[in-house]
């Protein structure tokens, strides 16, 4: 019985061998069945069908047959299995690819077609007209300069008159500003004229000395001093005109570039009466003076542009300019003494050049009422600092004195003591409001 189940054993166990075996033939004709175990670039490791181990190299080996066993199957399928898995990995990354050129030549058709639609609301083509009325104040550089002169006269001078003003150099004003402005596109033009008047009020003392040179029949010497007062009016004229561009039309927020021409006009005319007791040698020290300045500054400006729309019916403009510009100036002052009979006239005046800079800002806020009118709030604020550049002092003929201090003061005061004593502003601020009408074409 033993026999048998061994026998039985022994023929399951071949069968089942020859079933999973693999076959190698090789290039000598012997053929050989069994099972690799092992392989490499240059060797297979062969286990025969009676249980021994052997090595043939791969270049004695003509073919290799493999069994239907499952390692068998493994071995000869895996290489293709991992081209397939590389091809499949590939064309996953070429479909990415081209999703995402796909997206990125979507977004930049988007972005082209925003920025068209953009172009075709921030086309304009108007013209409007503005006029805006308000206050604030103003200053012409000659109000000051004069007083510095007349500083001096007080710290240098040992003779002749000098005066101290306690009036404001800056004026309350009133005034208006007319605007045209045109825009096509990209571009825009705009002619802008603004009319500032204001009145003072005078006060101060002034200093007077008689004899020792000046200009009196007495020989003796004696000061004395009076009030000053008075009243005035002041005129200031601004006339720009400015051309702008947009290097990146929006029809939100439109950013320009500005350049212009500029030129302004000021003019001051007073009245000054000075008051005083006589003098106890019999002197009379009242009179009464007639002074007016003017000015007239040209140059130009350039500087930065913003239109701000927002909430479809407001709008907030503004503009930030840098001002060079340079000119005359002239004061003239008319006088006459009561210390004679009928009365003593005398005349005297400055001529002076000027080098100003300086920057102005605007600021405006438009809301729309009806249709293309609209109103606005605007403010403005403009300062130059004025540098000067020469001049002179003249005086009417027999109208001069031989006093050596009065002599150094025309000359040196002028060029020296009052760039020190003052530096002279030209300003103009005002809150105004108006209206706009647009015509649109």
């Amino acid at each position: 019985m033993k026999i048998m189940i061994t026998l039985l054993f022994s023929v399951f166990l071949f069968v089942n061998l020859s079933l999973r075996s693999e076959t190698i033939l090789l290039k000598s004709g012997e053929k050989l069945e069994g099972k690799i175990l092992a392989q490499d670039k240059d060797s297979v490791t062969f286990k025969l069908v009676d249980g021994n181990t052997k090595v043939f190299l791969k270049s004695a080996v003509r073919k290799v047959s493999y069994a239907k066993g499952p390692d068998s199957s493994s071995l000869k399928k895996e290489p293709p299995l991992l081209e397939k898995e590389k091809k499949i990995k590939e064309e996953k990354e070429l479909a990415e690819k081209q999703k995402q050129e796909e997206e990125n030549l979507k977004a930049k058709e988007e972005k082209q077609n925003k920025r068209e639609e953009q172009l075709a609301k921030a086309k304009r083509h108007y013209l409007e007209g503005s006029f805006g009325v308000g206050g604030g104040e103003s200053q012409s550089e000659l109000r000051p300069f004069f007083q510095a002169i007349q500083y001096a006269g007080l710290l240098f001078s040992s003779g002749g008159q000098a005066e101290l003003q306690s009036t404001p150099y800056k004026s309350k004003n009133h005034s208006a500003t007319t605007r045209l402005f045109y825009a096509w596109n990209r571009f825009t033009i705009e002619i802008r004229g603004t009319e500032a008047k204001g009145n003072l009020d005078i006060g101060g003392f002034q200093t007077l000395s008689y004899g020792g040179g000046g200009g009196s029949s007495s020989s003796s010497s004696e000061k004395t001093a009076n009030v000053l007062l008075g009243n005035g009016e002041t005129k200031f004229q601004k006339v720009s005109s400015r051309i702008g561009f947009s290097p990146y039309p929006h029809p939100v927020l439109d950013l320009q570039i500005l350049g212009g021409v500029e030129r302004i006009w000021t003019k001051t005319n007073q009245e000054v009466d000075s008051l005083g007791g006589i003098t106890s040698t019999g002197i009379n020290p009242n009179r009464v003076s007639y002074r007016e300045t003017n000015s007239a500054l040209k140059g130009y400006s350039i500087g930065l542009g913003f239109e701000w729309k927002f909430w479809e019916r407001f709008t907030l403009q503004g503009q930030i300019l840098h001002l060079d510009m340079q000119g005359p100036s002239s004061f003239r002052s008319n006088e006459f003494r009561l210390d004679s009979s009928p009365f003593r006239y005398d005349q005297y005046g400055l001529d002076y050049q000027w080098k100003s800079t300086g920057t102005e800002v605007n600021l405006k806020f438009t809301t729309k009422v009806k249709g293309d009118l609209s109103l606005f709030l605007e403010t403005s604020n403009m300062t130059l600092n004025n540098k000067l550049q020469s001049g002179y002092i003249t005086e009417n003929e027999g109208g001069g004195n031989t006093d050596p201090s009065q002599i150094l003061l025309k000359v040196y005061a002028p060029q020296i003591l009052i760039p020190i004593l003052y530096d002279s502003k030209t300003v103009l601020t005002y809150v105004q409001v108006g209206a706009n009408y647009r015509f649109n074409f």
